[in-house]
């Protein structure tokens, strides 16, 4: 069993002779494109198209430990990512990490999720994505007293949260501890400054969590550990407000499981979406080989 499911050397030797797309996916197939310092793959649950994933060749846990003279290296990726976004299926995109996270199975590399949103996107749409997710989530509430027993369950937090508190109901038996969260309320790091101003968190053993859309006021950085896929959760509710197919999709296949949470890709993989983000970043990185000729050269970016 292979321990390490972001392994640079195993997602190369998986596709380093490889002659053209996979028509299946499984766990090493997925590279798109490597540079000196870092790669890029598809990722699972790719329930918006060109889902691609930014992971450093480095074993570090979080990008706030990148070394300062490779960071032109990793925001030129960053840029030429969601500008095939754009040329290739004219979606806009955001780009998120979850800094020091452990996500998978406990042994993790420094990984930046690029997911693309309509074009509709707007400040009012991201910043309502963002709230529904903290309080989907209940974000803040550490957990609700009742009769001296703690409920720290998510379910039970949302059942009476939802019962007592939003309907005004009055009782004497529940204390809750800890404030629900807004957006305005997790902005507490500059977004600009990303990666190098989680430094001095991550050395306290700190985790984070950074959302960088194209509104300032709909981004945020954050010390605040919330649980892992925070930001596919919001680009997946930002998909519900814009996008009428999207919703119907999601409804029809939760009416198959409806205990099924799209924006989880352990719940659901989009196979066939996968495959198709890999040729949106495989077609859209070759077009631009040109216009960028001088940076492919210098940073040795290579389209697999």
């Amino acid at each position: 069993m292979k321990t390490d499911q972001l392994s640079w050397d195993e997602f190369y030797k998986e596709s380093k002779n490889r002659s053209s797309l996979p028509s299946k996916i499984d766990a090493f197939n997925r590279l798109v494109a490597h540079t000196k310092n870092f790669f890029v793959i598809s990722g699972y649950g790719a329930f918006t198209p060109g889902y691609l994933l930014i992971i450093s060749k480095e074993f570090l846990p979080s990008f706030g430990l990148v070394e300062e003279d490779k960071l032109n290296e990793l925001n030129f990726l960053i840029k030429i990512i969601q500008e095939s976004i754009d040329q290739e299926i004219n979606r806009n995109s955001v780009v998120f990490e979850h800094g020091m996270c452990a996500c998978i199975g406990g042994l993790d590399r420094a990984h930046l999720h690029i997911m693309s949103v309509p074009k509709e996107t707007n400040e009012n749409s991201i910043s309502d994505a963002i709230d529904f997710t903290l309080y989907s989530r209940k974000a803040g509430i550490e957990y609700i007293e009742y009769n001296n027993y703690k409920l720290q369950n998510l379910h039970d937090i949302n059942h009476i949260y939802e019962d007592l508190i939003s309907k005004k109901e009055k009782s004497d038996e529940f204390k809750i501890v800890g404030k629900l969260l807004k957006k305005k309320d997790i902005q507490n790091l500059p977004t600009e400054s990303w990666p190098t101003v989680t430094l001095n968190h991550i050395n306290k053993g700190g985790h984070y969590v950074y959302f960088k859309s194209d509104f300032e006021n709909a981004s945020f950085l954050t010390t605040n550990n919330f649980e892992t896929q925070f930001g596919r959760e919001v680009v997946y509710h930002n998909e519900l407000i814009l996008n009428k197919d999207f919703k119907n999709k999601v409804e029809k296949l939760q009416s198959a499981n409806k205990n099924l949470n799209i924006w989880r890709w352990q719940h659901y993989t989009f196979e066939e979406d996968i495959l198709h983000s890999m040729k949106i970043g495989k077609k859209g990185l070759d077009k631009l080989r040109e216009k960028y000729q001088i940076d492919y050269k210098n940073f040795e970016l290579q389209v697999i």
